[in-house]
């Protein structure tokens, strides 16, 4: 079956694959879909956001515990329940290295937040 794609300002906006060809798409190769760009000539696939790096929280905790800043790093959560929740929640054992709450977090206890927060 083929692939009929509707192209908006050089963005493929709309693929269908039913059958005939609707009015306004044209044809395209099986694997273009909304996002890709098209030239008039080529599609090409968009590019991808660079992916932010993420450093484990007990890796953090260890940097932490290991610099004797884990009572006042605590303690300035315990102030926080949204922080205190976000910090803990079993389902996120991992921060973004560039998350701006950790690195004032860790700023506040007069660490180095590029050292503290380096991806493992």
């Amino acid at each position: 079956m083929s692939n009929f794609v509707l192209v908006e300002n050089g963005v493929v906006v709309q693929s269908d694959r039913t059958g005939g060809t609707p009015q306004g798409f044209i044809e395209a190769p099986g694997d273009v879909c909304p996002g890709y760009l098209f030239d008039g000539q080529t599609f090409t696939a968009p590019a991808r956001p660079p992916t932010r790096a993420m450093v484990l929280k007990s890796v953090v905790q260890a940097r932490i515990i290991e610099a004797g800043k884990m009572a006042a790093a605590y303690a300035a959560l315990t102030q926080n329940p949204i922080y205190f929740a976000r910090w803990f929640a079993p389902d996120r054992p991992e921060v973004y290295c560039d998350d701006p709450d950790a690195i004032q977090l860790v700023t506040a206890l007069g660490l180095d937040p590029d050292a503290i927060l380096a991806p493992a």
